[in-house]
């Protein structure tokens, strides 16, 4: 099962439906036998008494010429009586006339039942259950007739406890049992309903694991899957087959644009340098323009090679030498290489001896990154600290300014390309947005990783970590 509920899944809906179906199908017939079977004992309890009420007074013509009146009418009443059924004779005038011994029993007389009834008043329809105390009665009233007079009215009790009790647990036992059913057909269902979605689950996960790099090839075959999921499978293998072949035409694109144009860049370039060195006659406005020019298509040919990287990257065709270095002295070799203001950009290694398996090019291409972000983006006069120290079995590179800060906000999504922070303030400094994104690709292309945390106004601290063994 999930680990919890979600009310608006289809298996959660779906399960719901029909378990409140099978509830109210079950429930149905359940309380409709139990309604007919209660009917049917009632009924022939009723039948019972009204048969025994109906033939008495041919029971006493039968025997009237045999005895007394009196001992007809009790002879009579204790034939007809059991030891569930008593009958008695009540005179017009109110007088008890006759009564079965029943009514002398022990169950009868216990808790004052027999008082009770003999002093009851005659009920309006002539046929009724009653319950007193715990034991339940059907009482059966109506005239008696002898010869065209009324002899007085003749009271017929049936005691049904015993049925009613049997009745009773039965009534529990089918609703226990129904119950019982009930969460028995619930769990089938819902089993039932979960296996059936298990492909579009499986889907979900797949389609889940999807990325630029396996684009290619991912695919989602099922074959026992509903025919429904199996067409919508068919349509996202097509859906997938289109957007891989969009995704390489878009990767040739950038690759064979940023390819084609830095070359002839470079050429201006260097072109437009020559002419700023060798050149003395120039006014000062045409050297100005010259130099905006050149730095111009500098930032144009770093944004192509940018460009190139990422095509690369994302095709699967860049390569790492990677090989086992000292990290102190790579990274003072970058340093030093680059001309870094000792006194702006501060180099402290806390774990001199680390080594580990990297490319020697593209750590340098990761640290001037790393470094010319932090000085774009704080003040002139704030320091860079450079730290190599070791976490556990990570060799950790730090790169830490004290300018303006990172959104939180804006976190998750600086390593995505083409991303900026403060689009203004990124124009003025001439970033891109490709600069961390291609950090990232080449540090994990080395087998490491890449964290940053920051706070704003307080600057940011960016950790390359890199795997000691």
């Amino acid at each position: 099962m999930r680990s919890h509920i979600d009310p608006n899944s289809i298996q959660f809906r779906l399960t719901v439906g029909i378990v409140l179906a099978s509830v109210l199908g079950i429930g149905g017939v359940t309380g409709w036998t139990n309604l007919r079977m209660h009917r049917i004992l009632i009924e022939g309890h009723k039948q019972n008494a009204l048969e025994i009420a109906n033939r008495f007074s041919q029971d006493i013509d039968f025997a009237k010429d045999l005895m007394s009146s009196q001992k007809v009418l009790q002879e009579t009443i204790n034939y007809r009586s059991t030891a569930d059924i008593a009958i008695w004779l009540r005179s017009p005038e109110g007088e008890l006339i006759a009564q079965s011994d029943t009514l002398s029993l022990g169950s009868w007389q216990m808790d004052g039942i027999t008082e009770t009834l003999l002093t009851m008043v005659e009920p309006d329809d002539g046929l009724i259950i009653r319950k007193l105390q715990d034991r339940y009665f059907v009482i059966c009233v109506g005239p008696l007739v002898v010869e065209g007079m009324k002899v007085g009215d003749l009271f017929v009790v049936d005691d049904i406890t015993q049925d009613q009790e049997s009745f009773n647990e039965v009534t529990r036992t089918l609703a226990l049992s129904s119950l019982l059913v009930i969460c028995l057909t619930a769990i089938g269902i819902a089993l039932y309903i979960r296996r059936s979605l298990s492909p579009i689950r499986k889907m979900n996960r797949l389609a889940a694991e999807i990325s630029p790099q396996n684009l290619a090839n991912a695919r989602l075959e099922f074959d026992q899957a509903p025919t429904e999921v199996q067409e919508l499978a068919q349509a996202c293998n097509l859906m997938l087959t289109r957007i891989s072949d969009a995704w390489g035409q878009q990767r040739r694109f950038v690759s064979d644009v940023s390819h084609e144009l830095r070359t002839p860049l470079t050429l201006v370039q260097g072109y437009l340098q020559s002419t700023l060195r060798r050149c003395n006659s120039l006014s000062e406005p045409q050297r100005e323009g010259l130099e905006i020019a050149a730095a111009e298509a500098d930032r144009t040919i770093r944004l192509l090679q940018d460009l190139l990287d990422m095509a690369r990257a994302d095709g699967g065709h860049l390569r790492f030498n990677l090989e086992q270095a000292p990290l102190k002295q790579e990274v003072q070799d970058i340093l030093d290489m680059c001309h870094y203001s000792s006194d702006r950009v501060q180099f402290q290694a806390d774990a001199p001896s680390l080594t580990a398996r990297i490319d020697r090019n593209r750590l340098k291409q990761v640290l001037i990154n790393l470094i010319d972000n932090a000085l774009k983006y704080s003040d002139s006069d704030q320091p860079i600290l450079v730290r190599l120290s070791r976490a556990g079995e990570w060799a950790q590179i730090q790169v830490r300014d004290r300018g303006r800060g990172i959104p939180p906000t804006d976190l998750s999504q600086i390593f995505e390309p083409f991303f900026r922070v403060d689009e203004d303030r990124s124009r003025t400094t001439g970033g891109t947005g490709l600069g961390l994104s291609i950090v990232k690709t080449l540090v994990e292309g080395m087998n490491g990783k890449i964290s940053v945390q920051s706070k704003v106004g307080d600057g940011s601290l960016f950790t390359v970590h890199f795997p000691i063994k």
